[in-house]
């Protein structure tokens, strides 16, 4: 069964992304998520970045469609922007360890697998991209092996 996500890239005055340290998993990722049934993507990325970090949005544009066939995952990434710029970020919650906003240059180690090359094709001003990414069996083998372990110490 196919997984559809949209994420958000948010940038602020320093040209810097907002990234979210995720609580069930240890890795940093775009603020987004699983679309609900009936949802369009443009609602979803819209409700997941306020729950993630408490910021309303607006969408800019649909930097792509990428597409993950060993994950059976259609994710669709867009570029938002602050309804207001004096909005607040939550310091955390449910689904979020931790909230920063890190330089392109900069991006944290423990990123989520393919978001590099989405963030940067956003900050290049690509938009309406059809990717089919290639993906590395070994990592997606790692990957699945670290969310176990990692869904296991949480309930332990």
């Amino acid at each position: 069964m196919t997984t559809y996500g949209a994420f958000g890239i948010i940038k602020n005055t320093q040209n810097q992304v907002l990234l979210v340290r995720r609580r069930d998993f240890p890795l940093w990722d775009l603020p987004g998520g699983t679309r609900q049934q009936g949802e369009s993507f443009e609602d979803c990325v819209c409700r997941e970045i306020r729950e993630e970090t408490g910021l309303t949005v607006t969408i800019s544009v649909c930097v792509g469609q990428y597409f993950r066939p060993l994950h059976h995952d259609k994710q669709v990434i867009f570029m938002v922007k602050l309804r207001d710029v004096n909005q607040s970020l939550m310091t955390e919650g449910p689904e979020t360890k931790r909230l920063a906003y890190f330089s392109i240059n900069q991006l944290p180690n423990n990123l989520v697998a393919l978001r590099r090359q989405q963030i940067r094709d956003a900050m290049i001003h690509k938009h309406g991209l059809q990717v089919i990414e290639k993906e590395n069996r070994l990592l997606y083998s790692l990957e699945q092996v670290i969310r176990k372990l990692s869904h296991y110490f949480q309930k332990h």
